[in-house]
């Protein structure tokens, strides 16, 4: 049965979320073979607390169908550029899947794997109840919490071991129960030397996609996998709901001098463990709503790590060729679309029109009859072979983000997207109670109305100063003041309806609409004729 969305824009209860704390201590013996896995940055920054309103706020904005957050000021989207920034995660290398892992081992024996790579033997207390694959969290700290003092290489390798599946489990693929995590990638972690052998960011993004995807559909009411990776990614693009640093504690650095060793952290670090949530009433989900459904292009940071470029490791970026590649991303039995072309703002470059939602690619489980694992196999497969030519489908753009296309951009994504969740007023005078609000924002439609009408004076005051020289010129500065008495009787939850008055301003948005996909077609036309 086809799962009904959920009701966006209603209620005040947050999602539960799944997320634990690494539970074994850090020991120095470790920083060699987590460098060499690629997994050193997310052990750097540590545990965050997690906002569950801010989580649960931005996934009733996620579209399935594009992979993207809907916001007022456009489209935007975890990418790549964001996992290796934010988590300094490898994009190059294999994909974390079951077919690469039968190149390690065919049809793994976990207990025996167990066993062989962590050094312990597996009793009743180390699988959760009616599950091969998830181990109890309480049984790796009892067998691993502490590294042996003076351990010998066999015995750290062991706890390294240990110490990634747990970070693996706790942080990056944090299944949806509360006290287990999965011995799956335990394989991927046997040779400690290899160096960034797998593509762990690749990975990450697509279990993040997939939990976006079940979160924003009923009956779920839940959400797991890279929890931390959405607040990180959030916190660098808004300033929504950052937490403060705590008071005594210095400001986090990237790059700090210890001793005669330097150390480089990723982007995700500056918001490390030294960081506190203020409480107060305004830190949930209908305040969330309220200031996302009023974001301005200029509050949002659209490139926020170039300034941090200096100062992060090498693996943040060394893998930047493939930031904007096309090419679907693989986790497990998982594939997911990727579309930076959907996005192009976020990497400075070109926003075109952007591309028609690519078919969803659904999660193929080895689950089910014998012909129906072949089946999925050997669709995988097919996705693999994207994989191997990922460098083939990157996007080349050289020309830079153009703010002068903006506005008709968001007239055409506004033509067909729910932009915000609901009008203000209706937070007020809608079917929700009143006295049922966790939060009654007062402010927002003051803002909104008081905002546009400065826009409007500021307009104004410009074209005043000369540069209504022409019919033409005159004919678009009244449409403009038009759509923005539109738009503010709107907000006061006035229904214009099919009031003549604006018959002009409907005109010109459909003209514009069709105007924008026209010049979208003849770009791809020049394109094609230049190639």
């Amino acid at each position: 049965m086809a799962r009904k969305p959920r009701d966006i824009g209603k209620g005040t209860n947050s999602l539960i979320m799944r997320k634990h704390k690494i539970c074994l201590r850090w020991n120095d013996n470790y920083k060699e073979y987590l460098e060499n896995m690629g997994l050193y940055g997310v052990h750097q920054i540590g545990y965050i607390l997690s906002d569950k309103a801010l989580v649960s706020a931005l996934v009733e904005r996620w579209k399935p169908t594009t992979h993207t957050f809907y916001f007022p000021v456009g489209e935007m989207t975890i990418t790549l550029e964001d996992v290796a920034m934010l988590m300094g995660l490898p994009i190059e290398g294999e994909p974390v899947c079951e077919e690469t892992r039968a190149n390690i081992v065919e049809d793994p024996d976990w207990p025996t794997l167990i066993q062989d790579y962590l050094g312990c033997e597996v009793d009743e207390q180390t699988f959760r109840r009616r599950s091969k694959t998830e181990i109890r969290i309480k049984w790796m700290k009892e067998h691993f919490g502490t590294c042996p003092e003076g351990a010998n290489e066999e015995t750290v390798k062991y706890h390294a071991r240990a110490y990634m599946l747990m970070l693996l489990g706790s942080v990056l693929f944090t299944s949806r129960s509360g006290d287990s995590i999965s011995v799956v990638y335990l394989p991927f972690l046997i040779d400690l030397e290899a160096k960034r052998k797998y593509s762990w960011g690749s990975a990450v993004l697509a279990c993040m996609y997939k939990e976006l995807c079940q979160a924003c559909n009923e009956p779920t009411r839940q959400i797991a996998g890279p929890i931390l990776l959405l607040q990180l990614w959030s916190w660098a693009h808004f300033r929504v709901g950052r937490p403060q640093v705590r008071e005594g504690e210095p400001e986090p650095k990237l790059r700090v001098q210890e001793g005669e060793e330097e150390e480089r952290r990723p982007v995700g670090y500056l918001w490390s463990g030294r960081h506190e949530f203020t409480k107060n009433t305004a830190r949930n989900l209908v305040n969330y709503r309220d200031i996302m459904d009023q974001l301005r292009q200029e509050e949002v940071y659209w490139q926020p790590y170039e300034p941090h470029r200096p100062d992060v490791p090498a693996v943040c970026t060394m893998d930047e060729n493939l930031w904007m590649t096309t090419c679907p991303l693989i986790h497990l039995q998982t594939v997911e679309t990727y579309n930076p072309g959907r996005v192009m703002r976020q990497f400075g470059k070109h926003q075109d029109f952007p591309p028609e939602p690519t078919t969803p690619i659904g999660s193929f489980g080895c689950i089910g009859r014998r012909g129906a694992r072949s089946a999925a196999h050997r669709i995988r497969e097919d996705y693999l072979d994207y994989w191997r030519r990922r460098g083939e489908f990157v996007i080349v753009e050289e020309r830079l983000y153009d703010p002068s296309r903006y506005d008709a951009y968001i007239r055409w994504l506004q033509s067909g997207a729910q932009l915000h969740l609901q009008s203000p007023a209706r937070w007020s005078l809608g079917d929700t109670p009143v006295n049922k609000l966790q939060y009654l924002p007062t402010e927002p439609i003051t803002r909104l109305v008081s905002n546009k009408i400065m826009e409007m004076a500021e307009k104004t005051v410009g074209k005043m100063n000369g540069e209504l020289a022409d019919e033409d010129s005159m004919r678009a500065y009244m449409l403009d003041i038009l759509r923005g008495c539109s738009n503010v009787l709107e907000w006061i939850g006035v229904n214009i309806g099919a009031d003549p008055t604006f018959d002009l301003l409907r005109m010109e948005q459909h003209d514009n609409q069709m105007e924008y996909q026209h010049d979208g077609e003849a770009s791809d036309e020049a394109s094609e004729q230049d190639e």
